[in-house]
């Protein structure tokens, strides 16, 4: 039975959702934003900015053309060519990313916002030492929303939780009084931390705070709705998630929304879950659709995880972080290529990642390959940092343990 306090958190939280409709930009943390009258570059700083709101690409391609515009007019125009880098990211463009920055940053060695650049483009290619390097000097020069954001994420990857958690409290007060989305933003982020720690009731209060500033803030809706789904409460599960998934099309709640629709075991709501994934994956450029990391997920569960091994291969053609070789290992396990899978999730499990995902796949990973000791090790890893990890897979994880242990039992 809920406690009063949760049940008063979830009713604040769906009181919060509930409220009047605000214009919703997504907050994406670059600090790159370039300032100046050109009529190109403002033209390009509001489509990008429509762009985070709608992932319509066609958003995304009017921003590079208004830039490539104005490069054209002024190849050297370092503001144009500093918003361009926020450019690059969504094609996977990091070594390009890099090398542009560190070329700005050779003009203009006190611009800091540059090293947050080159961070990004160090951890998406697993250069996490570059990267982590890069943020700490950012940090040093500019205590903002946009550095520490950045070293919260470094120190999840360590698994540094309480660090992260630290400084992505840090960031949020960082952003106001003037940055309400940014607030909302890292409010979020802290509760996701969070839920790795087992702290739901801490993780709603972040998101109580987000949802009071900013009702209809899509990233702490999509949180709040996870939070419902690993509670069983299906209806707010359901509601948050669709809520979220209206202000901005995320593809990680369309394929939720699946997940907690097939946990009900509402198979009609489930196929409609599914429509909308289906929807997503047609709008995507035909570029995207061959690395699209959470499509690769979602298929190697639904769909096709022979294409979805494919795909996440040809990411870690020039992305190599932890997430990504993750996703590999799942896919080629869920291809039926287990013993394949082994080095990529070794490399995932590489830096410390505390994340029960990870120890679920590894778990799952290694008793198809035939290590039964390893798989129970890791799956009670994953029920050791949240028993509610995920609204199928924690169920899964459980069941699997209690079976490999018969079976240690049974040849000992």
């Amino acid at each position: 039975m809920l406690s009063w306090r949760r049940r008063s958190l979830l009713s604040l939280l769906a009181r919060a959702a509930a409220a009047a409709v605000l214009p919703f930009v997504l907050c994406g943390f670059s600090g790159l934003a370039a300032a100046g009258p050109r009529p190109w570059l403002k033209t390009a700083e509001e489509r990008h900015a429509r762009y985070r709101r709608t992932l319509d690409p066609a958003d995304l391609a009017a921003s590079e053309a208004a830039v490539a515009k104005g490069l054209t007019a002024a190849p050297g125009d370092f503001a144009l060519r500093k918003f361009r880098l926020r450019l690059l990211l969504p094609h996977h463009r990091f070594e390009e990313l890099a090398r542009e920055a560190a070329a700005l940053k050779a003009e203009r060695s006190d611009d800091a916002e540059l090293d947050g650049a080159l961070g990004d483009a160090f951890l998406e290619m697993g250069r996490y030492p570059d990267a982590f390097a890069a943020y700490d000097r950012f940090a040093a020069a500019h205590r903002s929303t946009a550095s520490l954001s950045r070293l919260a994420l470094a120190k999840d990857v360590v698994g540094d939780l309480a660090g992260a958690l630290a400084a992505m409290d840090l960031a949020a007060n960082a952003a106001l009084p003037g940055d309400l989305e940014g607030y909302a933003w890292c409010r979020a982020r802290s509760a996701r931390i969070l839920l790795k720690m087992n702290r739901y009731e801490e993780a709603e209060g972040r998101l109580v705070e987000a949802l009071l500033r900013v009702p209809n803030h899509a990233p702490a809706l999509a949180a709040a709705a996870e939070i419902a789904a690993r509670k069983g409460l299906w209806e707010p599960a359901t509601r948050l998630a669709e809520q979220s998934f209206a202000l901005v099309p995320e593809f990680s709640v369309a394929a939720a929304l699946v997940d907690y629709r097939r946990a009900m075991g509402d198979r009609a709501g489930e196929d409609r879950a599914k429509a909308s994934v289906k929807t997503l994956e047609a709008l995507l450029p035909e570029s995207e659709k061959k690395v699209h990391r959470l499509l690769a997920l979602y298929l190697a569960e639904y769909g096709d995880p022979k294409r979805a091994a494919l795909m996440t291969a040809r990411e870690l053609e020039t992305r190599k972080d932890v997430g990504g070789y993750d996703a590999h290992a799942w896919c080629l396990h869920e291809a039926g290529r287990a013993k394949e899978a082994a080095e990529p999730m070794a490399k995932a499990l590489a830096m410390g990642t505390i994340d029960p995902l990870f120890e679920f796949h590894a778990g799952a990973i290694a008793r198809a390959a035939g290590d039964r000791h390893a798989a129970a090790r890791h799956l009670a890893r994953a029920l050791e940092i949240d028993p509610r990890f995920h609204v199928l897979f924690a169920d899964e994880a459980r069941k699997m343990k209690k079976e490999i242990e018969k079976e240690i039992s049974a040849n000992e």
